[in-house]
């Protein structure tokens, strides 16, 4: 953990490729000598100018080393405003403490976006300037600040007399697509793997159980489903419909193949707290 004197940094990152969990590795940290309460004369701990002051640095860093800024999002603003009372309460830097949810299950409690990666910075200061100063001095925080994937973000601040309490939680927003919308744009990807292999185009099968399919995976979180008849049946979870599983094009390229179906589910689980759409692709 890097420290600063007189300000204490914590950075996290997370990914959808993989389950989003709380960070192991994340230690509670005590603070050099934190105000003991909040200030009686706020009626609420969020100061919302030093929060529009710390994304603003935050633009301006990036603006500078040609990375396009944040855009603010409500649904991350208010999930680093709850943590950021609780390290306040606690008096204590971490990105998880006990009984709290990890980082992805506070971002999907808040946030409707559909965010395939995450990360979050958290650090104690005098200042805004101040800890704007320090986090971009330490390496894993500054990553996170300057990070291009990043393209939404939520800062929150709690002033505790002359002290702050600073978390900065980023994401990476993609699009938001319909059932019919992420199946359409399997299929795209389906005939492009067929064109790209010089093999003739597979003709729409209709399908009725494959969308209950992809929602009976959703329901349950998991690949398993019914079986259903087809040459190849390719059940997975994606955050990109564009994009396929290398063993989705193997099977696409059978030359046997003469037919196809595909429907999607997009599903918040515990698995996948920020949700994923589950692919049921049947090749015939």
């Amino acid at each position: 953990m890097f420290r600063v004197p007189a300000t204490w940094l914590a950075v996290v990152l997370i990914s959808s490729s993989t389950p989003a969990k709380g960070p192991k590795s994340a230690k509670v940290l005590p603070v050099s000598s934190p105000p003991q309460q909040l200030s009686p004369n706020n009626s609420s701990p969020y100061n919302s100018a030093d929060e529009r002051a710390l994304l603003e640095l935050a633009n301006q860093a990036r603006a500078q080393s040609g990375v396009p800024p944040l855009q603010l999002d409500d649904g991350l603003t208010q999930a680093a405003r709850a943590h950021a009372a609780t390290m306040a309460a606690q008096q204590q830097l971490s990105h998880q403490f006990a009984g709290e949810p990890s980082l992805g299950q506070r971002l999907a409690a808040n946030c409707t976006l559909h965010l395939d990666r995450a990360g979050e910075n958290v650090s104690y200061a005098g200042s805004v300037d101040q800890a704007q100063e320090n986090l971009m001095h330490s390496p894993p925080h500054r990553e996170n600040l300057l990070n291009p994937a990043f393209n939404v973000a939520g800062f929150a601040v709690v002033r505790n007399g002359d002290s702050f309490y600073v978390v900065q939680d980023f994401g990476h927003s993609l699009p938001a697509y319909s059932p019919r919308q992420a199946s359409d744009i399997v299929s795209g990807s389906v005939a492009r793997a067929r064109r790209d292999a010089n093999l003739l185009q597979l003709r729409w099968i209709d399908n009725g159980t494959a969308p209950a399919a992809a929602c009976a995976m959703a329901k349950s979180d998991s690949l398993n489903a019914p079986a259903q008849p087809g040459r190849h049946i390719l059940r997975y979870t994606t955050m990109q419909p564009e994009l396929l599983p290398d063993a989705a094009i193997m099977a696409i390229e059978d030359r046997a193949a003469q037919g196809f179906t595909v429907a999607t589910c997009y599903a918040r689980t515990s698995t996948f707290p920020n949700g994923v759409y589950w692919v049921d692709l049947i090749l015939y």
